[in-house]
């Protein structure tokens, strides 16, 4: 940020400059035209300074909004997912003691020979 201040402060300087060597308007209308370039170049460093303000506090905020709100649900989540996991496992135990088996089943099945 004070790269750029001092950077516009620069070229406010050496823009009034160039526009006092160039022009050709008497020494009441040139100090009416930099009173005037002057204000409106204070104006434009107020704006400036307010929208970075704003962004800074619309920064904060949306810093703040995620602590209160995606870290919580963030943690619901892993917890939803923990407890589901906790309650399928001994279904997923049975299911794979019934497919264990099928498969001795199966494989019984193959090798005991046809009858005619």
């Amino acid at each position: 940020m004070a790269k750029f201040t001092t950077g516009l402060l620069v070229g406010a300087v050496a823009g009034t400059a160039y526009a006092l060597l160039t022009t050709k308007h008497s020494g009441p209308q040139r100090q009416a035209q930099i009173s005037q370039y002057l204000d409106s170049l204070t104006s434009a460093t107020g704006d400036v300074q307010k929208a970075v303000k704003r962004f800074s506090q619309a920064t904060t905020a949306l810093k703040d909004e995620v602590n209160t709100t995606l870290k919580p649900a963030v943690a619901d989540i892993q917890a939803a997912a923990t407890d589901f996991e906790f309650q399928t496992q001994p279904h997923v135990q049975q299911l794979n003691d019934t497919l264990e088996r099928i498969n001795d089943a199966t494989e019984t099945l193959a090798q005991t020979p046809p009858e005619l």
